[in-house]
């Protein structure tokens, strides 16, 4: 049965051998609880035609869990300001080295390749299915959401050590290759089936998760990798006495905090 551990596991059994190699593989599949949480949300989301109302509260909670790419820029600004500010860097070429892989994480984020952006991709769907951008209100975010977009940018844009920055965005790249990879048959068979959707109707309408699949997000992840042991050289530092535990465990007690809320939403509304 395809869930998130079995898509994102073996890309991680793929890494070369490495200390974050091995503190991923001791602790994301410690995580089954919040990714069974996780699962259920999406799985009770796409087996019937939902009220609007909770579309719009699905797809505003949801977005906030997604949208990365500024924060992303935010850490690689922080790593120019290393410089502006005439902060000791080690090893020079090895910052620019890990700003470049950094910011191929949000390349078709930002349009830089590719035409659209990704902000509107997800407009674009979220509009579509909620039938208008009523969904884009703060009355639907719940505070769940919240909390886990705070936590995210005290991380990485607030925290003093950018290293928690940067490991924090190779928890959310790889779990995020999982997410997509996950959801993609299952928004397509939903629209087709409960929605009606035509095939190119569902196309159009999912291409945010689409283009997020096969290599993109997996390629992000391994870009974060990169920048996090070239930043590592820049700066002397060494990986080995960060425990990514905590921040994996954060991260995904407060993902499936959301989507658990969204859910628990619509059951009360019965």
């Amino acid at each position: 049965m395809t869930n998130l551990s079995s898509i994102i596991l073996p890309v991680l059994q793929g890494m070369e051998e490495s200390y974050l190699k091995d503190q991923l593989l001791k602790f994301l599949p410690n995580q089954q609880e919040s990714f069974s949480k996780i699962e259920k949300s999406f799985n009770q989301l796409t087996s019937k035609v939902q009220e609007k109302e909770h579309l719009q509260r699905f797809f505003h909670s949801w977005s906030q869990t997604n949208n990365s790419a500024m924060t992303v820029a935010g850490i690689s600004n922080r790593m120019t300001m290393l410089v502006h500010k005439n902060q000791p860097v080690a090893d020079e070429k090895a910052l620019l080295q890990s700003i470049t892989s950094l910011n191929r994480i949000v390349d078709e984020d930002l349009a830089v390749v590719g035409r659209i952006l990704h902000s509107q991709m997800f407009y674009t769907m979220a509009t579509t299915i909620c039938t208008d951008d009523d969904w884009l209100s703060r009355k639907y975010l719940n505070q769940s959401a919240c909390d886990f977009k705070a936590w995210k940018d005290q991380n990485s844009l607030r925290n003093k050590d950018i290293m928690i920055a940067l490991l924090t965005t190779l928890i959310h790249e790889i779990y995020t290759h999982g997410e997509v990879e996950l959801i993609l048959p299952k928004f397509k068979s939903w629209l087709i089936n409960d929605y009606n959707f035509s095939e190119e109707e569902c196309e159009k309408t999912l291409a945010w998760i689409s283009v997020h699949c096969g290599p993109t997000e997996k390629n992000h992840f391994f870009f974060a990798v990169s920048a996090v042991f070239h930043y590592a050289k820049a700066k002397n530092i060494d990986v080995e006495a960060y425990d990514l535990e905590p921040i994996i465990k954060d991260y995904l007690e407060k993902k499936s905090a959301v989507m658990e809320d969204i859910m628990e939403l619509e059951e009360l509304s019965f």
